[in-house]
């Protein structure tokens, strides 16, 4: 949680009409005539209630690996070979006393395919921290070894005042030695705009700091702790003793890179890095050579915009290092931070003033909307993600920890759980294009890299009606593409095996160009980008929805992801978690390369999500701040 530039004005007031969520008995079938799908609308939400049948026997695979080496399909038939996750993984927060834990199994939130995050807060006594919580006589470490799960500690540093404090480095290892890979460590949080955050209080607290060296007995007065202004992140003062202020992003870097790798050790090395703004999107291939054993892109308002942009970047950056990455959801922003229950039970336990102090209100009726939970969570697991975990879990799930009564935001943890039961594969995101980054650059940026991100919006949506509308904010967290999302962005020294998997390679760098590639001039690689994607896709697709495509072997199935980031904010809260514009359901038409048998709708909301098919085209409408997913099987 690092907010310094995002002013929170909590006032105004929400009149749009709240729209009830769609969820359906059956699966919706579309075959050869054209038919128009609709879900009915409910005045309550069933949890559980649909998908269920296909799940019998399959639902509960174990996760004792990660990923493995597998054949995918191609769009013209060729196989390529990538390294695939076998399992996504859930994580839900542990907090050291276990009641939210005993509230989860009651509300029905635990499911086999779960792991664990355990919260390690800077506030608060240590009996709440990882030596204690975790110790080999508890319970929590009763239930690791039971469950055999992905297990990550968050956090050793970041995002938070700056704690010294002394990780059992030992007790860490037991957990390797248990788990194997599915020990992710402490996570290391956001050290890009963290570190920068940092030396930007040093010369808040005097301009000389531009110029001299960091001198700490000078500055204990004013790091008083009072608010994140008067705090470090990254280490104490004399860590940054006699170190000065960098003067560009290249010198930057060798700071960042020392605040990760002393904070590491601290842990052991066991390790994890969260990223979530600046260039730290383009970063995850330094993390890994630096021993990540995984990257987490963190989604959310206050972290991140343009987030298929960092999926890109971190799912090749992942594959190039034969590792595994995650998404961290931080529910933080338009206008401060969601969460359910009284402060007396944050499983942070940061105190109410400071973080009011710090321009950081708190509450249920802050946040995201729930429909942007839906399309981060969703969105996660269909791009290929190992695991998901969130900031403020223990918060937001559940309206309270006593009866075990999920949130409207919990409505949404469980409907992606019942997803995930009922579609334990939906296939593999089908990327066969890469884009290759300079992986020996410091910091890994260029302004081409920032004119393929801006160029890739819909800028007419982005520009056009919807400007005006609500939720503006959260669909820049997640905004829509002129093309489907179908190419990883990977590290120029990634393995011949690895990029030889790809159908095409682009690079706008002759000097880091890998055999094969083809090379463009810098001005024309965003038009170079959309017209190999639009060229490759299995699907022509018109609309300003973001799409996703993924392609599951064991059918031949397309399983298409459809998102319309327009038209929600918060709102509802103790109903949907939504208030939704209903002006701003958004249209697309997909015209299949192939000859289809079926398509079909195995997710859908809210109610205005429908589904309309001629023998060569699929139109489809999502609903304001939607989210829907068809499978789509081809002609035998």
């Amino acid at each position: 949680m690092n907010h310094k530039n995002h002013p929170i004005n909590c006032t105004g007031t929400r009149t749009r009409q709240v729209l009830d969520p769609f969820a359906s008995g059956k699966d919706q079938l579309v075959t050869d005539a054209l038919k128009s799908i609709k879900g009915q609308a409910v005045a309550k939400i069933s949890r559980r209630r649909f998908l269920a049948a296909s799940t019998a026997g399959v639902a509960g695979f174990g996760l004792s690996r990660l990923f493995n080496s597998s054949n995918a399909y191609g769009a013209n038939g060729t196989e390529v070979r990538f390294r695939e996750r076998e399992g996504f993984s859930f994580l839900h927060t542990y907090e050291s006393t276990g009641r939210y834990w005993k509230a989860l199994e009651q509300a029905g939130l635990i499911r086999k395919t779960n792991g664990i995050r355990l919260i390690n807060s800077p506030w608060g006594g240590d009996e709440y921290r990882f030596n204690q919580a975790a110790r080999r006589d508890g319970p929590l470490f009763q239930l690791i070894r039971k469950m055999e799960c992905p297990f990550v500690i968050d956090r050793v540093v970041g995002g938070s005042r700056y704690y010294h404090y002394p990780f059992d480095a030992e007790l860490a290892k037991t957990y390797a030695d248990l788990l194997g890979s599915n020990f992710l460590g402490g996570q290391v949080h956001e050290p890009v705009s963290n570190t920068h955050n940092d030396w930007n209080r040093f010369i808040e607290a005097n301009s000389k700091y531009k110029q001299e060296a960091v001198n700490p007995e000078e500055l204990q007065a004013y790091f008083s702790g009072k608010n994140e202004r008067h705090w470090l992140e990254y280490g104490t003062l004399e860590d940054y003793a006699g170190r000065v202020f960098p003067k560009n992003e290249t010198e930057f870097w060798p700071e960042i890179q020392l605040n990760v790798e002393r904070n590491v050790k601290r842990f052991g090395s066991h390790f994890s890095c969260a990223e979530g703004s600046g260039w730290g999107r383009l970063a995850w291939h330094i993390y890994y050579k630096l021993g990540a054993i995984s990257c987490f892109a963190e989604m959310g308002p206050w972290a991140s915009d343009g987030s298929p942009f960092a999926i890109a970047g971190i799912r090749g950056a992942a594959k190039a290092a034969g590792r595994q990455w995650g998404v961290f959801f931080a529910p933080w922003g338009p206008k401060g931070c969601t969460s359910f229950i009284p402060p007396e039970d944050w499983s942070w336990h940061c105190p109410v003033e400071e973080m009011l102090a710090s321009g950081w209100p708190v509450g249920p009726e802050l946040g995201p909307s729930s429909a942007l939970q839906r399309r981060v969570f969703f969105h996660s697991y269909l791009s290929g993600a190992y695991t998901l975990h969130e900031e403020w879990g223990a918060e937001d799930n559940l309206e309270s920890w006593a009866d075990a009564k999920l949130s409207s935001y919990g409505r949404v943890t469980q409907d992606l759980l019942d997803f995930q039961e009922a579609h334990p594969d939906v296939g593999h995101p089908f990327t066969p294009l890469a884009l290759i980054l300079d992986a020996s650059a410091r910091p890994p940026v260029s302004d081409t890299w920032d004119r393929l991100k801006s160029g890739l919006k819909d800028v007419a949506a982005q520009n056009g009606e919807n400007k005006n509308r609500s939720g503006a904010v959260e669909a820049a967290c997640y905004p829509s593409w002129v093309i489907p999302e179908l190419f990883d962005i990977v590290p120029s020294d990634a393995p011949e095996d690895i990029l030889s998997g790809y159908q095409s390679l682009l690079c706008f760098d002759k000097s880091c160009a890998p055999r094969n590639a083809r090379v463009v001039e810098p001005d024309a690689f965003t038009e170079s980008v959309i017209q190999t994607v639009r060229e490759l896709s299995p699907i022509e697709c018109s609309g300003d929805l973001s799409i996703q495509i993924n392609h599951r072997d064991a059918d031949n199935a397309w399983i298409i992801g459809l998102y319309n980031p327009w038209g929600a904010e918060r709102g509802d809260v103790y109903g949907t978690g939504s208030v939704l514009d209903p002006q701003s359901a958004r249209h697309g038409v997909l015209r299949p390369k192939f000859g289809f048998s079926s398509a079909k709708v195995i997710h859908a909301w809210p109610e205005e999500c429908k589904l309309e098919a001629s023998e060569k085209n699929l139109e489809v409408t999502v609903g304001p701040g939607g989210t829907m997913i068809l499978e789509i099987h081809p002609k035998v």
